[in-house]
């Protein structure tokens, strides 16, 4: 099994490649947060919207989560800095409504109007306020209905709605029904999500993966070419049922530090900051500092990393893959002619 894939689009890139050449599953070690907004997308689509300009368009943006201001929390503060200088809400004030913060939840330089709600209770908190903007029935006796019809009347009555969430603190249901809200505002007005995910490039080896097997990752190439199954090939249930008897585990982002795989399997490691415990260890030029592309999360694209200020000694992740396929590959040919 690749995994980690905490590393630069040529780190990815080499694991690919490895996967392929060794007939193993590539999978990144925080998919799970991942895949609860991507399986959402699949099924049912997205207006997502992309950070650099909504911070120039939105007025109104809900917070969803009691972790939202966590994940990321530069991002948010990229996001919510100023205001709207562009289109239907140039020159107005932004409004911050987070749905699931505590009484008291603040953010920095930032006027919140905090709705507690419990994490468990916002699926159907959401579902009302879907009701109340439809003309739909729903319990107006309910506790916080009030609230509900507030909400309702206070995102349609934007120029441009953003909705951000932290799908770690959220279950399907209620990132499914926040998707559809965003989904009916733009019946009457503009509005886009920002789904927020894992730190370590989940996202951005999620694209790589896609453009090169045609898989988002959770993908195995044991039978000679891409096969994906999101239950089958996760790493936590590879790891737990023994499946899996070897881990190559990457883990070079700068600033982020994933931590060894569990399940018990030897661990080849390559890392910027090797940690105790693994069978092999390759030191290496942690993704971020030097050449490169990482995915932005602000641009919701990849963007290349500046210079290195001076020149590193070590290899890169992509360069250790590389060279561990290339190391594979007459080893697997004389195997299959034996």
């Amino acid at each position: 099994m690749i995994t980690g894939l905490a590393t630069d689009v040529a780190g990815v890139r080499a694991a690919v490649r490895l996967a392929e050449t060794a007939g193993g599953v590539l999978d990144h070690a925080r998919s799970t947060v991942l895949y609860r907004n991507l399986d959402i997308l699949r099924r049912a689509g997205l207006f997502r919207g992309v950070p650099a300009e909504l911070r120039r368009r939105a007025d109104r943006v809900l917070l969803v989560g009691a972790d939202a201001a966590e994940t990321a929390p530069e991002l948010l503060a990229f996001l919510l800095e100023g205001a709207p200088d562009l289109g239907r809400a140039a020159g107005a004030v932004r409004q911050v409504v987070w749905l699931g913060g505590g009484e008291g939840s603040s953010l920095s330089g930032v006027s919140v109007d905090p709705l507690p709600v419990a994490a468990g209770e916002i699926a159907g908190f959401v579902g009302m306020v879907r009701a109340s903007l439809a003309g739909r029935r729903f319990d107006r006796a309910a506790p916080g209905a009030e609230r509900v019809v507030e909400l309702g009347a206070w995102l349609a009555g934007a120029q441009f709605a953003t909705v951000v969430w932290s799908a770690g603190a959220l279950d399907p249901i209620a990132i499914e029904s926040l998707t559809a809200l965003v989904s009916e505002l733009n019946a009457t007005t503009r509005a886009s999500a920002v789904p927020l995910g894992e730190a370590g490039e989940a996202h951005g080896a999620a694209e790589v993966a896609t453009w090169l097997s045609g898989y988002p990752l959770r993908v195995s190439f044991a039978r000679g070419e891409a096969v994906h199954d999101p239950l089958l090939f996760e790493t936590g249930r590879l790891l737990a049922s023994g499946e899996c008897d070897l881990a190559v585990h990457v883990d070079a982002r700068a600033g982020v530090s994933l931590g060894l795989p569990g399940g018990g399997v030897p661990v080849i490691s390559i890392a910027s900051e090797p940690p105790n415990g693994a069978a092999i260890a390759f030191e290496v030029a942690p993704a971020g500092e030097g050449t490169g592309a990482l995915w932005d999360e602000r641009l919701a694209s990849f963007a290349s990393t500046p210079g290195a200020t001076e020149t590193s000694d070590r290899k890169s992740a992509g360069e250790v893959l590389a060279a561990l396929a290339d190391a594979l590959e007459p080893l697997l040919a004389a195997g299959r002619a034996a």
